[in-house]
């Protein structure tokens, strides 16, 4: 599965963690040998391997957005009677939403599973689950029953996914690559969303459900053949497994021996005496862990507030508000295609962006933007309705669409999902993550469940100018809290929330080249 590293021997002496190359002070020949072959590295580039695992999780992720996506083709099919049989609105909608009410349910369990059995068999077993999901949906044969059933267990899998793929990913990547493969998986979800629309604008939903199933089973694929995140092997104590696993990811440079040295002297101070559950309460009451977890709390609800998973959710009826209600259903799926490939090609950018600027200015910007984005829309429909204006402009309103596309999805939309697997220290990290990610799916139900209800009450407008005050609140607190963590290790961001500003984080250069 990969390759075999020279595995040295750790003894205890006092407490104290000697050096990797250190094992033994009286035999000079074979401490040179070891280091020797510690440093021969003749395999792929680390950045490569790095890459082929974060390419097995995006492939998963790409499940993740389909399951957002391929609501936008279901649900008109379904009402339009393209299957056998016709359904009510009411239940309807409830195949938009079961998905998003299963996110908790798959937060719920994420941090347990990703802490008791790792990062890569639960990786598996998610994937194993996921193909499930989307085996019944393509199979339902127009039963709605089995529809909600295949939902429920994507979105399931989509919460699932949502705390451990940034995790796993966050724990292999090298600092200075980190933020673009974090990125990479926003991008991800994105292109999902467009898959799943362009196949079930060309094909039966039922055929779009199979091949979205493809997605995961590459995942698994891809996962199955790396090793598991050293980082949760160092929390079992598998020094060794750790050692082989860290050189696999990260190389052997002196910056990464350097950065192993230090996690594992980190692990060694817990007291592995106490209990489980007196190490959690103890682990809960430290800011390291309370402060990351109320700033991703407040940045994943600032993401779901901007209504960016409401766009996916409710294209098409979205479009025919901007474009006008006599056009045409092929104008309207011409329009979310559209909104698709920016909100890719906007991710894409800030993919790139990521490893240039970092994520603090990026949140502002896009925070700010955005909100002037939505305030904007709300306020040209508002004036539409009340007859301030008296020709619909569907350049207009595409193009305020449009900036609010790209500029949310350059910041507020993927950074949360970067920035949960750098915040939080490895042994609270399931725990964080799957907590902060679970409040995001009931701001995610919450906002997408409610969608409809806002539009029919308080107008579009209205709607957009609650998102667009939402997101205000959002960007002026993480003005005041976010930190940054560009190209910082994970152990500098665990010691800036234990010490605060008292305890600057440096910047690392890595050693190993691409």
């Amino acid at each position: 599965m990969y390759d075999a590293v020279s595995r040295h021997h750790f003894e205890m002496d006092d407490g104290r963690v000697p050096e990797l190359e250190k094992i033994n002070k009286n035999d000079t020949e074979k401490e040179n040998e070891n280091k020797d072959d510690y440093n021969s590295d003749n395999s792929p580039s680390p950045f490569r391997r790095q890459a082929f695992m974060s390419f097995g999780v995006f492939m998963m992720t790409l499940g993740a957005g389909a399951t957002s996506g391929i609501a936008a083709i279901l649900i008109p099919q379904l009402k339009h009677g393209k299957g056998k049989h016709k359904f009510s609105v009411e239940l309807v909608s409830w195949v938009a939403a079961i998905s998003c009410l299963a996110l908790f349910f798959g937060n719920l369990i994420s941090g347990y599973l990703m802490e008791r059995f790792g990062r890569r068999r639960s990786m598996l077993a998610l994937s194993i689950f996921f193909i499930l999901g989307w085996a019944i949906i393509g199979f339902a044969n127009d039963l709605i029953s089995l529809i909600l059933i295949g939902r429920f267990i994507t979105g399931i899998c989509q919460g699932w996914l949502g705390p451990l793929g940034p995790v796993f990913v966050g724990e292999i990547s090298s600092p200075i690559y980190r933020g673009f493969f974090l990125a990479s998986l926003s991008l991800s979800i994105a292109v999902g969303v467009f898959l799943s629309h362009l196949f079930g604008t060309i094909l039966h939903w039922s055929y779009a459900s199979l091949l979205c199933g493809l997605f995961p089973l590459i995942g698994g694929i891809m996962v199955f053949n790396v090793p598991e995140s050293p980082a949760w092997l160092a929390s079992r104590n598998r020094i060794d497994d750790c050692i082989a696993s860290f050189k696999w990811y990260r190389g052997a440079s002196a910056a990464m021996k350097n950065e192993l040295d230090k996690m594992l002297a980190e692990q060694t101070k817990k007291d592995k005496t106490r209990g489980k559950i007196e190490m959690l309460r103890e682990n809960i009451k430290k800011p390291e862990f309370y402060k990351p977890l109320a700033i991703m709390t407040v940045f994943f609800a600032t993401t779901q507030l901007s209504g960016v998973n409401v766009i996916c959710a409710y294209t098409t009826d979205m479009m025919k508000v901007l474009i006008g209600n006599s056009s045409s259903r092929s104008h309207e799926y011409v329009a979310m295609l559209s909104i698709d490939i920016l909100r890719c090609v906007s991710l894409a950018i800030a993919c790139v962006l990521l490893r240039k600027s970092g994520r603090r200015p990026m949140a502002l910007f896009s925070g700010t933007c955005t909100c002037i984005s939505l305030i904007g829309l709300a306020l040209y429909l508002y004036l539409l309705e009340n007859g301030t204006i008296h020709h619909k402009s569907a350049i207009v309103s595409l193009g305020l669409m449009a900036f609010y596309i790209t500029v949310s999805h350059l910041g507020i939309a993927p950074l949360p999902w970067n920035m949960v697997g750098e915040l939080f220290a490895v042994e609270t990290k399931g725990l964080g993550s799957g907590v902060s990610v679970m409040m995001t799916s009931i701001a995610f139900f919450g906002t997408v469940k409610t969608a409809p209800a806002m539009f029919e009450s308080i107008g579009h407008h209205g709607a957009y100018l609650f998102y667009g005050v939402s997101t205000l609140c959002g960007t002026i607190f993480l003005y005041f809290f976010l930190p940054e963590t560009k190209n910082k290790t994970l152990l500098q961001i665990e010691e800036y929330f234990r010490y605060g500003k008292k305890k600057p984080m440096n910047n690392i250069k890595d050693d190993n080249h691409v």
